[in-house]
């Protein structure tokens, strides 16, 4: 690894990714994971706990992880250090979105190359761009492990990958229709059990349990969401006592279960079952939504509200010119298919009543996250990317803006994107915050989200792992 670093420290870091394509860093990439470190000093530090940021900040990382943080006059910079000077700008940790879909292109499912192997690799490389360093896929996705052995040894760019694998859902239920819409069905339907027993609930835990997986993802609700152009309410939802015996059966494999409902009744019975985060907006209705939030506050589940996937289904850009600023940060095909008259983003904004559905289920969703915060519940930041219009890595900052929107302040929010997306997705101990002996996960943004969340938008580097990225030089088409 050393005579690697040393052959490149002059000249651009070069990263090879799969399928043979690499990516060129700008010249302010390098490598900290070499034998000297590397401090970033003079910036505003935002640490991810919540507390007043740091004027004049530096940052020491060393062999991948940070190894000092503070005011500048409490840390010691090595003599041999790299030094990157970042006076004006702000350091905080990288984004984590704890709720994607890199199965899913995020387009409009019009182009056979969205569910190509090469989708995944352009799609995680828009996270890294927009500084997400960390995704959790909560798709069935059987070829999740790949990807994730791909970027641990560093064959792929991209940020760090957790997953589920699989979806367990209801005979008939969602996502099923959603899949078939995007004609995904042959492809992703086995990644997609349905149980109906408490006896067929263990089978399915052992068995995904058995397969390195993250956590365990159960979708429970009658709900069809609005990725398809119907809002419909026909699916099964689980019975109480095969709720009960999947999420139990996951903690006895120390898994955590992560829920995806759409009212208020579905996320109580599914809170009332042990389930640790409730995943997906509750929109469809504010019926007992104050009830439900003091339960989940009560019992510590946390809440990923997606309220970018639920605004993509109405709202958004469409048309070719207004995505055009977004080419070269997103990958050009789902671009192209988000603009297409004959996908799925465009074609059901025409369907007659879905745009004011869609609309109305918004508004309930933003109403819904206002009365989360207020009763306590811990908020985790996610985007619901994958879905039909949602992109990977550029929903993250529109989520923190709705975020915003919906009363949470822009620490909150901050919080949400970081400490706290990192504890529900259990890697606490290692990512969300910018501590002594976390790995150096961080990204350089030009001005202050904690006056304009939207500030996020404009990131100037982006820190993975100590490897120090201009994001302008990671290549996306």
């Amino acid at each position: 690894m050393a005579s690697k670093i040393d052959k490149h420290r002059t000249v651009k870091l070069m990263l090879v990714a799969a399928l043979a394509v690499t990516i060129a860093l700008a010249p302010h990439a390098g490598v900290a994971q070499s034998i000297k470190p590397t401090a970033l000093i003079g910036a505003r530090l935002i640490d991810g706990r919540g507390g007043a940021p740091v004027d004049n900040a530096t940052v020491v990382v060393y062999d991948g992880a940070i190894v000092a943080v503070g005011a500048a006059k409490n840390v010691e910079i090595p003599p041999d250090a790299r030094v990157i000077r970042l006076a004006g700008r702000t350091v905080m940790p990288g984004l984590i979105d704890s709720h994607v879909h890199i199965g899913l292109s995020g387009g409009g499912a019009v182009d056979a190359r969205e569910v190509k192997a090469v989708a995944a690799t352009k799609n995680l490389r828009s996270h890294l761009k927009f500084g997400v360093t960390a995704v959790f896929d909560l798709g069935g996705n059987p070829f999740v492990q790949g990807l994730k052995d791909a970027l641990a040894a560093e064959r792929m760019v991209g940020p760090r990958l957790f997953g589920v694998k699989y979806g367990i859902t209801s005979p008939g239920s969602h996502p099923l229709g959603l899949l078939r819409d995007m004609r995904l069905d042959k492809l992703l339907a086995n990644a997609h059990p349905t149980v109906q027993s408490v006896e067929r609930a263990r089978f399915w835990i052992a068995r995904i349990a058995s397969q390195r997986v993250d956590a365990i993802k159960i979708f429970h609700t009658r709900s069809e969401f609005p990725g398809t152009a119907r809002l419909a309410a026909n699916g099964a939802r689980f019975e109480p006592r095969v709720l009960k015996a999947l999420i139990a059966a996951a903690h006895g494999r120390k898994l955590k279960a992560f829920v995806h409902v759409a009212v208020p009744n579905e996320a109580r019975e599914a809170v009332l079952a042990g389930a640790d985060v409730i995943a997906g907006a509750i929109g469809r209705s504010e019926a007992g939504a104050e009830a439900t939030f003091r339960l989940m506050a009560e019992r510590g589940a946390a809440y990923i509200p997606t309220l970018a996937q639920i605004e993509a289904a109405h709202a958004g850009p469409v048309e070719a010119k207004a995505l055009a600023k977004l080419r070269g940060r997103v990958w050009s095909v789902v671009l192209d298919s988000i603009a297409s008259a004959d996908g799925l983003v465009r074609k059901r904004r025409l369907v007659k009543g879905f745009p004011e559905a869609s609309r109305r289920h918004f508004e309930i969703a933003r109403a819904n996250l206002k009365r989360a915060v207020a009763a306590g519940v811990r908020i985790a930041m996610g985007t619901g990317a994958g879905n039909p219009g949602v992109m990977h890595g550029a929903s993250a900052a529109r989520e923190m803006e709705l975020m915003t929107q919906a009363g949470m302040t822009p620490m909150q929010a901050i919080i949400a994107a970081t400490a706290n997306a990192a504890e529900i997705i259990g890697m606490a101990s290692k990512l969300g915050t910018l501590e002594a002996g976390k790995l150096a996960d961080m990204i350089v943004i030009k001005g202050d989200p904690l006056k304009n969340i939207s500030a996020i938008r404009e990131i100037d580097l982006v820190v993975r792992g100590g490897y120090v990225f201009d994001p302008r030089g990671i290549r996306i088409d």
